[in-house]
């Protein structure tokens, strides 16, 4: 009996050695990776470090090193490679070497990204040290570098596309790296949550590259390059909230030709009213709360989606003769402005005044704000045409300052162009479908996204509230309760305006910025959402569907010095919410809101500054 247990033990103690022989060859042989992977931790900190600092000289020596480092390392994995057959380890054996082959990709994608924006470092604030390569104007304001932009960028387009290449082949590795085979951490450090960080990081990367291509390959051609491009710019006055950012005010129109910027008129927007002879039924809400009867060009921004909104504005435009045919209308609201003058300082402007960032007394507002509003609001004897026409002189002015800048302050203005874009303070609306999808594809055409998870968009008209919303701050709390597949909720908006109201008495004759608010408001919810109640509304609530979702529609008033709140309580419709996914879509021309979303006790506080997805547990 011993003899056959000896005979059928040998063989398990023989394959025990053998398997402890191969995980000690293999632990020895990995821990000699120690100092390799200390010396690649190294250089991707130093290439990190090199970014952050805007060193390019530094970034592209440090990609040079972590391209070896990845190499040396790859070179020494492949002894262990073996252990890739080996039942239950081999799978971490893998993806080792998945890391190792995204790293590879990746690397080589920085060092091409690197050499083809070398040319434009400085535009991008990057140090370089090296002199103006030839052929390269010495650039000493940022017109002369976005001339040059205009005419060379369309030459990065290929090494943008292998660039894209070796993304998708590193995000291809890593999608086969499964996190959840590996330990929270090990000895005190965090090892999954690393894998999911590096994974999520390139995944934002890649996409964002995918965003940013279409955009580098148009921007030639948006800056006039080949053919001039106009462009009508919409002065959205946000201290008068509408739909799309604000009561649209004025206009100007612009000349882009090879990155040369030519303003040309500018025109107050009750005087294209006055060129537009059409009788055409105004919304319903402009007839009940504004009493018009029929539409004006200045009240067809009532759709929140922007693109809906100007395809209403410019299809009876262009019907005006006398007005030139844009390429796109691109609309700012006050804070654009603000921001601009903050970088190039406060400018003077011929035949209407001074206009700066800082903040006046007067209104508690910015100066360039409060100067505006006493052009274009305060009564006046007679009839005073053009008013509001300032728009043209004044961006006219902060152009030319801001072009003959120095070229060191291009990072800070398009700094302030990317978060106006995001927080919505910029829109833009083109003519050209593809040059309209690439707007929509980078978030910067305001457009209402379709959603299939829980969605929220609070929508505020001021009709007939002066310039109320320079002074009211709104929080929101969304208390979210899940009863199995059944999901109501309560949505709370708050407002409050603090300042004391101004004398809006015509025959007082002076500024009426803070006077009784009127606020139309909408929410947009999940497509089949059932109202419950509404709290807070001065008229029966309305439900409608538009843009591909259910719309609640109420009504208040709120006077200086007070404070209002309204409620919504609604049930959504079935939705996959097993992980509870919400996006909030901000309104263009609000500030910051603080949304508290309570999910059945837990609580948690977001900032929405710009369109924001949440995932709560």
């Amino acid at each position: 009996m011993k003899k056959k247990l000896y005979y059928i033990l040998l063989p398990l103690v023989i394959v025990l050695a053998l398997f402890g022989s191969a995980v000690a060859y293999g632990y020895f042989t990995a821990k000699s990776f120690g100092p390799n992977i200390q010396a690649l931790q190294e250089a991707g900190g130093k290439l990190s470090a090199a970014f952050q600092g805007q060193d390019l000289i530094a970034a592209k020596l440090s990609a040079q090193n972590l391209s070896i480092q990845v190499g040396e390392l790859d070179a020494k994995y492949q002894k262990i490679g073996w252990i890739g057959s080996i039942p239950f380890i081999g799978v971490y054996e893998k993806d080792g070497q998945r890391g190792i082959n995204a790293g590879k990709s990746l690397t080589k994608s920085v060092e091409t990204l690197i050499a083809s924006v070398e040319p434009y470092a400085d535009l991008l604030g990057f140090k370089t040290g090296a002199a103006t390569p030839s052929g390269q104007p010495k650039a000493q304001s940022i017109e002369d570098r976005i001339v040059f932009m205009a005419q060379t960028l369309d030459k990065i387009s290929p090494d943008l596309d292998k660039v894209e290449v070796d993304m998708a082949a590193a995000q291809k590795e890593l999608d086969q790296i499964d996190p959840s085979r590996y330990p929270e951490s090990i000895f005190g450090k965090n090892i999954r949550n690393k894998i999911v960080e590096v994974k999520t990081t390139v995944s934002e990367s890649a996409q964002l590259l995918a965003q940013a291509k279409p955009l580098i390959k148009l921007l030639p051609d948006l800056l006039g390059n080949p053919n001039p491009k106009t462009y009508m710019v919409l002065f959205q006055n946000d201290a008068e909230l509408r739909p799309t950012g604000g009561f649209m005010t004025a206009y100007a129109f612009l000349r882009v030709t090879k990155g040369k910027v030519e303003p040309l008129s500018s025109f107050d927007i009750y005087d294209l009213d006055a060129r537009f002879n059409k009788k055409v039924p105004a919304p319903e809400a402009i007839k009940k709360y504004l009493n018009e009867t029929y539409l004006n060009l200045r009240n067809s921004n009532m759709s929140p989606d922007y693109k809906v909104s100007m395809d209403l504005f410019y299809k009876y435009y262009r019907d005006i003769p006398g007005f030139p045919r844009p390429d796109g209308i691109v609309a700012i609201d006050t804070r654009f402005p603000v921001e601009i003058l903050k970088v190039i300082g406060p400018i003077g402007v011929g035949g209407w005044g001074n206009f700066g960032p800082q903040n006046d007394p007067a209104c508690d507002c910015p100066q360039v704000v409060y100067a505006l509003e006493q052009i274009a609001d305060r009564p006046v004897a007679g009839f005073k045409t053009g008013r509001k026409a300032v728009l043209g002189p004044l961006m006219h002015s902060m152009m030319a300052n801001a072009m003959g800048s120095p070229k060191h302050t291009w990072p800070k203005l398009v700094n302030v162009v990317l978060d106006a874009i995001k927080q919505k303070h910029l829109l833009f609306y083109f003519m050209e479908d593809k040059t309209q999808k690439v707007a929509e594809d980078f978030n910067a055409a305001g457009r209402i996204k379709p959603y299939s998870f829980d969605y929220l968009h609070i929508n505020d008209a001021n009709f007939g509230g002066a310039k109320s919303d320079m002074y009211i701050t709104r929080e929101v709390e969304q208390e979210i309760e899940k009863s199995g597949d059944a999901v109501t909720k309560t949505v709370s908006i708050n407002y409050s305006n603090p300042r004391k109201g101004s004398n809006c008495n015509l025959e007082a004759g002076q500024l009426c910025l803070n006077g009784v608010y009127r606020d139309y408001i909408r929410l947009f919810v999940p497509k089949g959402s059932k109202l419950i109640s509404v709290v807070g509304s001065e008229v029966k609530e309305q439900v409608s569907e538009d843009l591909d979702k259910t719309v609640f529609e109420a009504f208040f008033t709120m006077r200086p010095e007070s404070s209002s709140k309204i409620v919504f309580k609604y049930e959504l419709p079935p939705l996959d919410l097993s992980t509870y996914r919400l996006l909030i879509q901000k309104q263009p021309g609000t500030p910051t809101i603080k949304h508290t979303i309570i999910l059945n006790g837990s609580q948690v506080v977001v900032d929405v500054d710009q369109d924001k997805e949440v995932i709560l547990n």
